[in-house]
């Protein structure tokens, strides 16, 4: 609890000080993101919020996607941060 806390007030501070990415670059790494298929049926069931959600938008916009999808363990740390945003959304 105090952790989530914790975390919440970290991500508001790093989102105030690096602002949030284009729209632009969210949907680009959204389009890349879909091409997999994990994130196929993730986007599927979240649309909405992958519209909507500006935590997520955020991760989205700011992960760099490329890197991420040519590297196992960056993929699910990826995937997983993801996933903790859409629970928290």
């Amino acid at each position: 609890m105090i952790l989530d806390i914790f975390s919440n007030i970290c991500m508001s501070m790093v989102m105030f000080i690096r602002d949030n990415p284009k729209d632009e670059k969210v949907n680009r790494n959204i389009e890349l993101l879909r091409e997999t298929e994990w994130f196929e049926g993730i986007y599927a069931q979240n649309e909405e919020l992958f519209k909507k959600d500006e935590n997520l938008r955020y991760i989205v916009g700011w992960a760099k996607v490329k890197k991420s999808l040519s590297n196992e363990k960056k993929t699910r740390k990826l995937q997983k941060r993801i996933l903790e945003a859409i629970n928290e959304g």
